[in-house]
Parts: structure tokens; sequence; C-alpha cells
């Protein structure tokens, strides 16, 4: 009879609080798939569904970007339409455009990244991203048609912040003395201070062969040179082919570096600095360019007129593309930045805002837009320059 009585008690147990124990168990199920117990969500995302543009290596920024790799598994080469994102109540779609991302290829077998903007709620949250990529398939015997390709995107919002677009510059390359190709560029004017500081952050797709030898800034009057450039794979910062600072390391593909260089005409020092870190100062006062002379400043290369490293009269022989990769943030400065300004200009990262107190002249984020953010507003002309979505973020 007591062992009846104990099989009856543990019946009505389990009747009692079994229900309770399943939604806890189903509940628990739920979250882990949601990657909630996942320690490495912040890093990485679960991807669902994409059947013919399969989505890979997706990132949620704190900034708001949703990033991810769009791949192609037809037989033909796809061409990306649009894609749109809904995470919770916010849906954004990113439509390619002459600008930004004009002509968003893949091939069977490749990928391309792709970057929807403010979309994303904030660092350490989950997220659910509703994605639907449409594509067209231009060399197919329906060229037009649209087809969509639909999945899910979850995960933890990372605390990493990047930018949703950069500008891309062509890498063309040429000799002096030969026909010039169209060479990307970005211009504007400026009146020559005794003091200036360049600071950009560059992510090259070639250092070496043709590409070995690139001009970041170029400024003309007469006389031309780069002031930031790369010599044999190596950074140089050169003010007007006197006083040369070079790096000891070579530069590397597929990597984000931001290279500063700070001129003091008082002192006559030049200071070249890489990622925030001191590379090496010269010091030897110089003439030109005059205080107060009207100076055409170049982010790359401009379409006309070779750069010189070596002599202001121009002659040397040597070959010089513009840059060969991607540009984020560019700064130029009326004044010389410190070793601790540059170093907080680094520590900004990609999307760090300029010094407020250095006399800021030209300020280009890059970001989607090409345009100058400082309080001057210059003009600018842009030769053969787009945004783009498709560059490495390491």
């Amino acid at each position: 009879m007591l062992a009846g009585n104990r099989s009856q008690s543990a019946l009505e147990y389990m009747m009692t609080y079994g229900w309770a124990i399943l939604i806890i168990v189903i509940v628990a199920v739920i979250l882990y798939s949601m990657g909630i117990f996942n320690p490495s969500s912040s890093i990485s995302a679960t991807i669902t569904g994409f059947a013919s543009a399969p989505v890979s290596s997706a990132i949620c920024t704190s900034n708001g970007v949703l990033r991810f790799a769009v791949g192609d598994t037809t037989s033909n080469i796809i061409k990306i339409k649009n894609i749109t994102a809904t995470i919770g109540s916010k849906t954004v779609t990113f439509t390619p455009n002459a600008t930004i991302d004009p002509n968003p290829t893949i091939a069977p077998g490749n990928t391309y990244t792709f970057s929807v903007p403010n979309v994303c709620p904030s660092a350490g949250t989950h997220f659910s991203a509703a994605v639907t990529i449409n594509y067209t398939e231009p060399g197919s015997i329906f060229p037009s048609a649209v087809y969509p390709s639909s999945g899910t995107i979850t995960g933890t919002v990372s605390s990493t912040t990047l930018p949703a677009f950069v500008a891309d510059f062509n890498g063309a390359f040429t000799t002096y003395g030969t026909a010039n190709p169209q060479l990307s560029g970005i211009n504007v004017n400026w009146i020559a201070n005794q003091n200036y500081s360049i600071s950009v952050w560059i992510n090259f797709n070639a250092v070496s062969g043709g590409q070995a030898n690139q001009c970041f800034v170029y400024i003309t009057n007469g006389g031309t040179m780069c002031p930031l450039a790369m010599m044999s794979s190596k950074f140089l910062g050169s003010v007007w082919q006197v006083n040369d600072v070079t790096s000891t390391n070579n530069a590397s593909v597929g990597k984000w570096y931001n290279i500063i260089l700070s001129y003091n005409d008082a002192t006559g020092t030049n200071v070249l600095y890489v990622n925030g870190i001191y590379i090496g100062a010269t010091t030897g006062k110089i003439s030109f360019p005059s205080q107060g002379s009207s100076e055409v400043l170049t982010l790359g290369y401009p379409i006309s007129g070779p750069p010189c490293i070596f002599s202001s009269s121009c002659t040397p022989s040597i070959g010089m593309s513009t840059i060969s990769g991607y540009v984020s943030d560019f700064q130029f400065y009326d004044s010389a930045l410190t070793s601790a300004e540059a170093s907080g200009i680094y520590k900004e990262g990609l999307l760090g805002k300029p010094l407020s107190n250095a006399l800021l002249f030209l300020w280009l984020p890059l970001n989607g837009t090409i345009r100058d953010y400082s309080a001057n507003k210059n003009a600018l002309t842009t030769n053969n320059v787009f945004s783009t979505s498709d560059y490495a973020s390491s």
C-alpha cells in the first residue's frame, strides 16, 4: 500500500511539473539555436536559406552596418539588383548605383561583400535579419528576369565599427613621358600653410610590380611632389623632395593602414607615422611652397601630370601608380600634428572624427559620399573614383 502511494505521488509530481519542465527545455533549445549561449556569436552569425546566392561571413556592427559576402551557385554570372534587410521593425534596401558598387557582378564560385547600412541595433543585442537578394542573370536567355534569394542571418551585434562603404581607386600605372591613363584622384584647391599634416587610411589590393610605387597624395604648383607615397612597397613621407622618411617594413595586401605625415615649418621637421607608431623624422628647412601660394591638393593621382619623388623639376623616369586599393577617412590639417595626436587618430579607427583643434582644412570620410565634411566645405573634382562595399575589413 505504501509503495502504491509513492507511485501515485511520483505520477502526480510528473503531471504537475512535467509541462513546466518541457517548456523550459523547449525555450532553452530555441535560445541556443538563436546563438544566445554561443560565446562566439559576437563575431560570427548563423545563416540559413539563400539557395542560389549563398551568404557567408556575416556581421552586424555596432554602427548599424549589416555586412555579408554573397556567392553564386548558378551556372551564370549574376548581377545584384538590390538587397533588402529587415531587423525588427526596421527595413532597409540597398540598391547599387552609378557611384556606389556600380557593377556588382558575381561569377560562379566567387563572392562579393555587400553592406546594408543603418539596420543593425546596438552592440551586444541579439538580432535576426530577414534578407532578400534580388539578382539578374545578364548572360542567360532571360537577362531581364529578376530572381530572389532569401534567408535569415542571426547572431549578436558586434562591438566592431566598420564603414558601409569606402573609396575604390583603380591603381592605374604610368611612366613619366608616356601617355597618362585615366588615373583616379580627388582634387581640391589649397592655400599653402607653413605647417601641414596628412592622415589617410588605405587598404591595398596590390603592393608589388607596377604598384610597388604608389602616389597617395599629390601636390602641384609649377613643381610637383608626392608628400605621402609608397616606394618599393615601403611607406614614404617626403616634403618637397628634400626630407624623406621611409618605413622599414613593406606594406601588405588586404590590411588597413593609417598613414600620417606631419611637417613643422618652424623646425623643418618631417615626421612619418604608420598605425599610430612613430616611424622616423628628418629635419631641413624648405622654401616651397611659399606661404599663401595656391596649390592643387590631390588624394591619389590626378588625370594630368606624373608625380615626382626626387626633384621639383619632375624629370625622373620612375613609374608610379595611383593608389591601388581602398581609401577611407582622409584628413588634411594646416598644422603639424604631435605624436599624441597621430596616435589618437589611429585609435579612433576608420570612422573616427578628426581633431577639433588642429586647423582642419579637409575631411573626406568617403563612407558612400565623396565630399568635404570639414567646416570649409571645399569643392572637389573627382576622377574615376567610386564607392564600394566590397573591401577587406581586417
